[in-house]
């Protein structure tokens, strides 16, 4: 087969990895200077530029997802004053209603405003020089603004090969990462994975699944025969003091998938309580009532956070019930929990 064009390719394996684009918000004024994506060190770098060289006192932050989350961070770590704006009433909903509270007392702990329930309307410049930031709440000025609402998958170039997409809109691909014609992979942000707790086909653009896609799809061109897994859909990120992460499914998607569930919240511990340092941290797990088998995990916490999501991620993977988690042989040490460990309360909290 061959590449059309000006200078046709003849190839024997082709691979894709085109990777994602920022979703834009479809408003006016979005391509004026200071609007910026951020998807990649490249851009991290033109945005700390650009803070500098206008000495930017003001950032807009439209979406509350990880990175946008993240980047408030960065943003109040440089100076600026920071404010979001977001169509919802709370960030990261997705962890639950308790939860995210506790993400957006963190925001507002550090500086950040939160205009919750507001819609972006549109951008224009500012008689300042600054952009005029138009919401459903009424406009503010910023130095610059972030948009961070997500990314679509690149697939263009599949489309027009006639590669099949899947039904999250990125490129449907085997076990082996081979797309519909065999002797073309994909990996990356461009393509599905298989979701091993749903069974189903997610689309999930993380860098670590990139990385592991690509290594396969490689080996697998180069001869050898390895399958890729799937995930079962671990997250985490940091803002500020706060370490947030999940794993699995929230009850919420675990029930729209026709599955009985029961989960239990705790808030225990990250070290033993007689140790210095020790820090809250709030888990719940969800379980499908029928098998007893652990379906996922949410948790925050000031730290040891993403350190329990792996354990109950490898969980996950294996299979265990919450039997088997309500005792697991976990290393213990003051200095890294209690003797009962807050994976081992929530599992016998649950249990009960």
């Amino acid at each position: 087969m061959e590449i059309s064009g000006s200078d046709p390719l003849p190839f024997d394996y082709l691979m894709v990895a085109t990777g994602a684009t920022p979703r834009l918000p479809g408003v006016s004024g979005e391509e004026l200077e200071g609007i910026f994506f951020l998807r990649n060190v490249t851009d991290a770098i033109r945005i700390k530029s650009f803070i500098h060289e206008r000495m930017a006192r003001r950032a807009v932050v439209v979406g509350a997802g990880l990175v946008s989350l993240e980047a408030c961070e960065a943003f109040r770590r440089l100076g600026l004053e920071t404010t979001v704006i977001y169509r919802q009433d709370l960030p990261m909903r997705r962890w639950g209603e308790d939860f995210a509270e506790i993400i957006l007392a963190e925001l507002e702990t550090n500086g950040v405003t939160f205009m919750a329930d507001t819609s972006l309307e549109g951008f224009e410049p500012a008689p300042s020089g600054q952009i005029m930031v138009k919401t459903s709440s009424g406009a503010l000025e910023a130095d610059l603004v972030l948009i961070g609402i997500g990314v679509t998958p690149e697939v263009s170039l599949a489309s027009q090969a006639g590669l099949n997409l899947g039904p999250t809109g990125a490129i449907a691909v085997n076990e082996r990462l081979q797309t519909s014609v065999p002797f073309i992979y994909a990996a990356g942000d461009c393509c599905e994975c298989f979701h091993r707790v749903s069974r189903k086909p997610v689309y999930a653009p993380l860098g670590d699944i990139a990385n592991k896609q690509g290594r396969i799809a490689g080996a697998n061109i180069g001869g050898q025969n390895i399958s890729f897994p799937g995930i079962v859909g671990s997250i985490c990120f940091k803002v500020f003091n706060l370490e947030v992460a999940s794993t699995g499914l929230t009850e919420e998607e675990a029930r729209n998938m026709g599955l009985e569930t029961a989960s239990a919240t705790i808030q225990g511990v990250s070290k033993a309580h007689v140790f210095p340092g020790s820090g809250e941290l709030h888990i719940r797990l969800v379980a499908d009532t029928d098998s007893g088998r652990l379906l996922g995990a949410q948790a925050v916490g000031s730290d040891g956070v993403v350190s329990r999501i792996n354990v109950l991620a490898t969980g996950l993977s294996a299979n265990l019930s919450l039997e088997e988690l309500a005792y697991l042989d976990l290393a213990y040490a003051p200095p890294f929990s209690g003797a009962w460990d807050p994976i081992h309360i929530a599992a016998q909290k649950l249990l009960k």
